[in-house]
Protein backbone atom coordinates (compact mmCIF):
# COMPACT_ATOMS: atom_id res chain seq x y z
CA UNK A 1 0.00 0.00 0.00
CA UNK A 2 2.31 1.90 0.94
CA UNK A 3 4.26 1.90 -2.54
CA UNK A 4 1.34 2.45 -4.51
CA UNK A 5 0.91 5.54 -2.55
CA UNK A 6 4.25 6.75 -3.47
CA UNK A 7 3.75 6.07 -6.76
CA UNK A 8 0.36 7.99 -6.94
CA UNK A 9 2.07 10.55 -5.11
CA UNK A 10 5.21 11.29 -7.79
CA UNK A 11 3.16 10.43 -10.56
CA UNK A 12 0.57 13.94 -9.67
CA UNK A 13 3.86 16.34 -9.39
CA UNK A 14 4.10 15.59 -5.37
CA UNK A 15 6.94 15.34 -3.20
CA UNK A 16 6.84 12.66 -0.67
CA UNK A 17 8.54 12.51 3.00
CA UNK A 18 8.53 9.22 4.72
CA UNK A 19 7.88 8.76 8.15
CA UNK A 20 10.03 6.01 10.33
CA UNK A 21 9.28 4.67 13.77
CA UNK A 22 12.00 2.62 15.24
CA UNK A 23 14.28 2.63 12.52
CA UNK A 24 10.90 1.03 10.10
CA UNK A 25 8.83 3.34 7.40
CA UNK A 26 5.85 3.90 8.96
CA UNK A 27 4.70 6.21 6.68
CA UNK A 28 4.57 8.92 4.34
CA UNK A 29 3.31 12.37 3.96
CA UNK A 30 3.05 14.18 0.37
CA UNK A 31 3.62 17.82 -0.28
CA UNK A 32 3.64 19.53 -3.18
CA UNK A 33 3.31 23.58 -4.59
CA UNK A 34 0.82 24.55 -6.84
CA UNK A 35 1.78 25.94 -9.99
CA UNK A 36 0.90 29.65 -10.36
CA UNK A 37 -1.96 30.37 -12.14
CA UNK A 38 0.37 32.46 -14.68
CA UNK A 39 3.27 30.55 -15.22
CA UNK A 40 1.82 28.79 -18.71
CA UNK A 41 1.17 31.96 -20.27
CA UNK A 42 4.28 33.91 -18.89
CA UNK A 43 6.68 30.93 -20.57
CA UNK A 44 4.50 30.82 -23.25
CA UNK A 45 5.24 34.42 -23.84
CA UNK A 46 9.17 34.28 -23.42
CA UNK A 47 9.00 31.27 -25.72
CA UNK A 48 7.08 33.51 -28.63
CA UNK A 49 10.43 36.20 -28.20
CA UNK A 50 12.19 33.54 -29.43
CA UNK A 51 13.36 32.00 -25.94
CA UNK A 52 14.38 28.14 -25.21
CA UNK A 53 12.96 27.54 -22.06
CA UNK A 54 14.68 25.07 -19.81
CA UNK A 55 13.61 23.17 -16.26
CA UNK A 56 16.18 22.75 -13.48
CA UNK A 57 15.00 21.33 -10.88
CA UNK A 58 16.72 19.39 -7.36
CA UNK A 59 13.32 17.35 -7.39
CA UNK A 60 12.34 13.47 -8.52
CA UNK A 61 12.76 13.10 -11.71
CA UNK A 62 9.67 11.94 -11.86
CA UNK A 63 8.09 15.25 -10.39
CA UNK A 64 9.79 17.57 -12.29
CA UNK A 65 8.25 15.59 -15.75
CA UNK A 66 4.70 16.00 -14.47
CA UNK A 67 5.12 19.71 -13.55
CA UNK A 68 7.14 20.19 -17.25
CA UNK A 69 4.14 18.55 -19.15
CA UNK A 70 1.93 20.73 -17.47
CA UNK A 71 3.98 24.20 -18.56
CA UNK A 72 4.69 23.17 -21.89
CA UNK A 73 8.00 21.84 -21.57
CA UNK A 74 9.68 19.25 -24.29
CA UNK A 75 11.12 16.22 -23.18
CA UNK A 76 14.75 17.42 -23.49
CA UNK A 77 14.23 20.30 -21.47
CA UNK A 78 13.88 19.20 -18.32
CA UNK A 79 16.53 18.22 -15.62
CA UNK A 80 15.41 16.69 -12.20
CA UNK A 81 17.77 15.85 -9.59
CA UNK A 82 20.07 18.21 -10.26
CA UNK A 83 22.72 18.97 -7.61
CA UNK A 84 23.95 22.83 -7.70
CA UNK A 85 27.15 21.74 -9.75
CA UNK A 86 24.72 20.24 -12.04
CA UNK A 87 22.80 23.26 -12.33
CA UNK A 88 25.63 25.39 -12.66
CA UNK A 89 27.36 22.99 -15.61
CA UNK A 90 23.83 22.88 -17.61
CA UNK A 91 23.55 26.37 -17.58
CA UNK A 92 27.45 27.01 -18.49
CA UNK A 93 26.63 24.93 -21.61
CA UNK A 94 23.39 26.90 -22.50
CA UNK A 95 25.93 30.03 -22.18
CA UNK A 96 27.88 28.92 -25.09
CA UNK A 97 25.30 28.95 -26.90
CA UNK A 98 24.57 32.16 -26.56
CA UNK A 99 22.72 35.05 -23.54
CA UNK A 100 21.40 32.89 -20.92
CA UNK A 101 19.00 33.62 -18.24
CA UNK A 102 18.94 31.98 -15.06
CA UNK A 103 15.96 32.55 -12.78
CA UNK A 104 16.21 30.92 -9.21
CA UNK A 105 15.31 31.42 -5.50
CA UNK A 106 16.76 28.85 -3.31
CA UNK A 107 20.33 28.26 -2.78
CA UNK A 108 21.24 25.58 -4.65
CA UNK A 109 20.52 28.23 -7.34
CA UNK A 110 23.35 30.05 -6.44
CA UNK A 111 26.04 28.94 -8.60
CA UNK A 112 23.81 28.19 -11.52
CA UNK A 113 22.87 32.42 -11.11
CA UNK A 114 26.30 33.24 -10.97
CA UNK A 115 27.07 30.94 -13.79
CA UNK A 116 24.03 32.57 -16.28
CA UNK A 117 24.30 35.69 -18.56
CA UNK A 118 21.95 37.33 -16.44
CA UNK A 119 20.99 35.62 -12.80
CA UNK A 120 17.37 36.59 -11.76
CA UNK A 121 16.46 36.44 -8.50
CA UNK A 122 13.05 35.57 -7.06
CA UNK A 123 11.08 37.62 -4.40
CA UNK A 124 10.68 35.82 -1.06
CA UNK A 125 14.37 33.95 -2.28
CA UNK A 126 17.19 32.86 -0.28
CA UNK A 127 19.96 35.94 0.38
CA UNK A 128 22.59 33.50 -1.21
CA UNK A 129 20.34 33.54 -4.30
CA UNK A 130 19.83 37.22 -4.39
CA UNK A 131 23.49 37.73 -3.54
CA UNK A 132 24.26 35.76 -6.76
CA UNK A 133 21.82 37.02 -8.73
CA UNK A 134 21.75 40.27 -11.32
CA UNK A 135 18.05 41.49 -11.03
CA UNK A 136 15.71 40.58 -8.16
CA UNK A 137 12.18 40.47 -9.06
CA UNK A 138 10.31 42.63 -5.96
CA UNK A 139 6.96 40.75 -7.21
CA UNK A 140 5.90 37.48 -7.14
CA UNK A 141 5.65 35.54 -10.39
CA UNK A 142 7.27 35.44 -13.57
CA UNK A 143 5.52 38.31 -14.99
CA UNK A 144 8.22 40.19 -14.02
CA UNK A 145 10.60 38.47 -15.55
CA UNK A 146 8.51 38.74 -18.88
CA UNK A 147 8.33 42.54 -18.39
CA UNK A 148 12.27 42.75 -17.84
CA UNK A 149 12.71 40.90 -21.38
CA UNK A 150 10.31 42.72 -23.05
CA UNK A 151 11.66 46.29 -21.79
CA UNK A 152 15.48 44.98 -22.55
CA UNK A 153 14.71 43.56 -26.00
CA UNK A 154 12.84 47.44 -26.55
CA UNK A 155 16.51 49.32 -25.44
CA UNK A 156 18.67 47.15 -27.70
CA UNK A 157 16.28 47.90 -30.60
CA UNK A 158 16.30 51.67 -29.50
CA UNK A 159 20.51 51.36 -28.92
CA UNK A 160 20.56 49.83 -32.72
CA UNK A 161 18.97 52.50 -33.87
CA UNK A 162 20.46 55.25 -32.51
CA UNK A 163 23.48 53.92 -33.76
CA UNK A 164 22.07 53.47 -37.23
CA UNK A 165 21.04 57.14 -37.13
CA UNK A 166 24.18 58.52 -36.21
CA UNK A 167 25.88 56.38 -38.65
CA UNK A 168 23.87 57.69 -41.31
CA UNK A 169 23.64 61.10 -40.23
CA UNK A 170 27.51 61.48 -40.38
CA UNK A 171 27.75 59.31 -43.73
CA UNK A 172 25.20 61.59 -45.40
CA UNK A 173 26.46 64.78 -43.99
CA UNK A 174 29.87 63.76 -44.49
CA UNK A 175 30.13 62.84 -47.94
CA UNK A 176 28.20 66.68 -48.35
CA UNK A 177 30.79 68.35 -46.89
CA UNK A 178 34.08 66.55 -48.70
CA UNK A 179 32.15 67.38 -52.07
CA UNK A 180 32.11 71.06 -50.86
CA UNK A 181 28.11 71.01 -50.93
CA UNK A 182 28.39 72.14 -46.95
CA UNK A 183 30.41 75.18 -45.91
CA UNK A 184 32.24 75.10 -42.91
CA UNK A 185 29.31 76.94 -41.30
CA UNK A 186 26.76 74.44 -41.60
CA UNK A 187 28.63 71.89 -40.67
CA UNK A 188 29.33 73.58 -37.45
CA UNK A 189 25.74 73.53 -36.75
CA UNK A 190 24.95 70.50 -38.36
CA UNK A 191 27.36 68.52 -36.30
CA UNK A 192 25.75 69.09 -32.80
CA UNK A 193 22.66 67.98 -34.74
CA UNK A 194 23.29 64.82 -34.94
CA UNK A 195 24.12 64.41 -31.13
CA UNK A 196 21.27 65.75 -30.43
CA UNK A 197 18.31 63.87 -32.73
CA UNK A 198 20.14 60.58 -30.87
CA UNK A 199 19.18 62.06 -26.86
CA UNK A 200 15.78 63.31 -28.15
CA UNK A 201 14.88 59.26 -29.27
CA UNK A 202 16.82 58.39 -26.19
CA UNK A 203 14.05 60.40 -24.56
CA UNK A 204 11.45 59.27 -26.05
CA UNK A 205 12.43 55.59 -25.24
CA UNK A 206 12.71 56.33 -22.08
CA UNK A 207 8.98 58.27 -21.71
CA UNK A 208 8.13 55.18 -23.80
CA UNK A 209 9.19 52.25 -20.96
CA UNK A 210 7.79 54.33 -18.37
CA UNK A 211 4.69 54.57 -19.64
CA UNK A 212 4.68 50.84 -20.00
CA UNK A 213 5.95 50.64 -16.38
CA UNK A 214 3.40 52.56 -15.17
CA UNK A 215 0.65 50.55 -17.06
CA UNK A 216 2.21 47.13 -16.01
CA UNK A 217 1.98 48.76 -12.39
CA UNK A 218 -1.60 49.18 -12.53
CA UNK A 219 -2.39 45.43 -13.58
Amino acid sequence: RLSRAIESALARGLSVVLIAERGEVAGCAVVGDEIRPEASRCLARLRSLGWNTVLLSGDHERIVRSVGAQLGFEDSMMVGEASPQVKAEVVRGLRADGPTIMIGDGVNDAAALAAATVGVAVQGGAEAAMSSADVYLSRPGLEGLVGLVERARRTTGAIRRNLAVSLLYNVLFGSLAMAGMVNPLVAAVLMPLSSLTVIVLSFHHREAMGRSTRTEGTR
